[in-house]
């Protein structure tokens, strides 16, 4: 999808839940993306029926933020407002931003380095019951996508540029362990796959599986 407020931006919506609303992911023109993943008590359809998605307040950042300040002041504000539970990832070439949050709690961690991953578990913020879903499998992908990244073709790459690019794509590619990045079945599937070059304002997207499906590349 793209779209125009202040800057332009495009991105990816997920309808997993006709109460879905806004994007899952996006980058605009400024160099400013964002990312969600899923962390709460409740299923998605449960949480949406009385809270505002995430979604919203990823395409409000993409449409009117041009730094990491602005989207945190943004995102400050809708700290406020009751959102489904989970971590929005904020990056731009001047670095980044985690918010973790289950209303009303939250935690944001600042972020320098190039890269940071998450999956659907918090890494810093500390809730009591139980949360949905395979925390198991949250925490194998977690340590397999950050050692995946961590290794000499990341840094080889020099976190930049078309071999950077394809060492995410292999990562995300990777079928290693008990739960793999890239999922065929089971209790998790793969869907799709996004990667957003901050320096080049380009998305590479794969629609299924990314061991198996043809990247394409779309710019602002």
């Amino acid at each position: 999808m793209q779209g125009r407020g202040r800057y332009r931006y495009l991105g990816v919506s997920g309808q997993a839940n006709p109460l879905e609303r806004g994007l899952n992911s996006g980058i605009n023109e400024a160099g400013v993306a964002v990312a969600i993943t899923y962390v709460d008590r409740v299923p998605l359809a449960e949480a949406l029926s009385v809270r505002s998605p995430r979604g919203v307040l990823v395409e409000e950042i993409l449409r009117s933020c041009g730094d990491l300040s602005s989207a945190l002041r943004l995102v400050t504000d809708f700290l406020t407002t009751p959102l489904a539970g989970g971590n929005i990832v904020i990056l731009t070439p001047e670095g980044g931003a985690v918010l973790e949050q289950l209303y009303p709690l939250f935690a944001i961690e600042l972020i320098k380095a190039p890269v940071t991953v998450r999956t659907n578990h918090f890494c810093n913020l500390r809730v009591t019951g139980a949360l949905l879903g395979n925390l198991q499998s949250s925490a194998a992908r977690f340590e397999q996508m950050t050692g995946l990244l961590s290794q000499g073709a990341w840094s080889e790459a020099g976190a930049e540029g078309g071999a950077g690019i394809t060492c995410i794509k292999g990562a995300l590619a990777n079928h290693d362990g008990s739960y793999p990045i890239c999922s065929h079945g089971g209790e998790l599937r793969t869907v799709s796959s996004a990667i957003y070059d901050l320096k080049e304002r380009t998305l590479h997207y794969a629609s299924g599986n990314p061991c198996e499906t043809l990247w394409e590349t779309y710019r602002l």
